[in-house]
């Protein structure tokens, strides 16, 4: 019969180890779950981000039909004088209906000088801007997300102690054995062999 002295603390240790193995656990559950949401917030910000670009694209189609109705507008202008004798050719005047040919003309280039503008420059800045937010909304997810759970250092066991246990057994048997118990005590040590 072997008895370990460090029977006691080992199950101590053990018990720790147990609890330390379900915080541990519990807290990669939880990241688990925040590395789930985001997921889905990345997947939310690719959308969003196409959304943003898709809308500048809108607002430049919009302003490009608008520049395009002007230009209408200014045409119709133009040959609804020509019709009416101002036209530029024949006549006695060589400016005869001029002005409304230089409005035309003038409406068509400001138009054109917007267009550039709007699916140039502005297209442009509204693309880096739906960038830098895409990647200011990750950077939050991300950051959100925080750090992944740690187990740490080990619960180690303490080794066990057979001969620190044999050595108490030893002493008690010894005690034992020493008592004056009359002819039980012959016995017992002829027993042990002591």
């Amino acid at each position: 019969m072997c008895v370990d002295a460090n029977a006691g603390l080992r199950a101590q240790q053990r018990q720790k180890a147990r609890e330390k193995d379900a915080v541990y656990a519990q807290q990669a559950l939880k990241f688990f779950n925040k590395e789930t949401s985001l997921a889905r917030t990345q997947q939310r910000n690719v959308i969003g981000y196409g959304r943003d670009l898709s809308d500048a694209y809108v607002r430049g189609l919009y302003t490009q039909g608008k520049g395009r109705m002007a230009v209408q507008a200014a045409a119709s202008k133009f040959y609804r004088s020509k019709a009416r004798g101002k036209a530029l050719q024949g006549g006695r005047s060589k400016t005869a209906g001029r002005n409304a040919y230089l409005n035309y003309l003038g409406t068509a280039a400001r138009v054109d000088s917007v267009m550039q503008a709007t699916f140039g420059r502005n297209m442009a800045y509204a693309q880096e801007g739906a960038r830098r937010k895409f990647l200011n909304r990750n950077a939050k997810a991300r950051e959100a997300l925080g750090i992944p759970a740690a187990y740490g250092a080990p619960v180690m066991l303490s080794p066990t102690d057979r001969f620190s246990g044999f050595l108490s057994v030893a002493s008690q048997v010894a005690s034992i054995a020493s008592m004056p118990m009359g002819g039980d005590a012959t016995l017992f040590t002829k027993l042990f062999n002591l």
